[in-house]
């Protein structure tokens, strides 16, 4: 691989991350405002997720198991939020699934991680302050933002 191509690489990398995080802003805003997040921000989410792993796959550096193995997450808190009876949104786990083919199961995994974090510090917070109670419901998409900022702009 020569100096070209490894910039090339870095170069689509960085393109398709900043449109990720427009992307996952607009959801977040949509899911903190509304507490919804409308299909489409999903659906194209998934397309550019595919667009990328294809490129990767084109360069040899991913292949199909490891994007099969992606899409785990996402299923679980698809199933999850189904047999909680939405108490999980089902946008928060269709982000994921479509977030799977775009940052491989490690960063996914450290993403909701991340995202599980600062939403325990926020809720605890909340808790502490009481501004929330036990029955309060957070927008969980702000959190997945910032866990994918965090992975994508700083720990990447």
């Amino acid at each position: 691989m020569d100096f070209c191509e490894i910039i090339n690489k870095e170069v689509i990398g960085l393109i398709f991350r900043v449109l990720f995080m427009i992307i996952m802003l607009i959801a977040a805003i949509c899911d903190f405002r509304e507490k919804t997040i409308p299909i489409s921000i999903p659906s194209s989410v998934l397309f550019l997720s595919l667009i990328y792993w294809l490129y990767l796959w084109s360069m040899k550096i991913s292949g199909p198991k490891e994007m099969m193995f992606s899409l785990i997450p996402g299923i679980i808190l698809i199933a999850i939020s189904y047999i909680s009876r939405k108490n999980i949104g089902i946008g928060d786990g269709l982000m994921i699934f479509a977030l799977g083919p775009f940052l491989g199961l490690e960063n996914l995994m450290l993403t909701i991680m991340i995202a599980f974090l600062f939403s325990a510090i926020v809720g605890g917070t909340l808790l502490i302050l009481r501004k929330a109670s036990g029955k309060t419901t957070l927008a969980f998409m702000p959190f997945l933002t910032a866990g994918m900022g965090v992975t994508c702009f700083v720990l990447s």
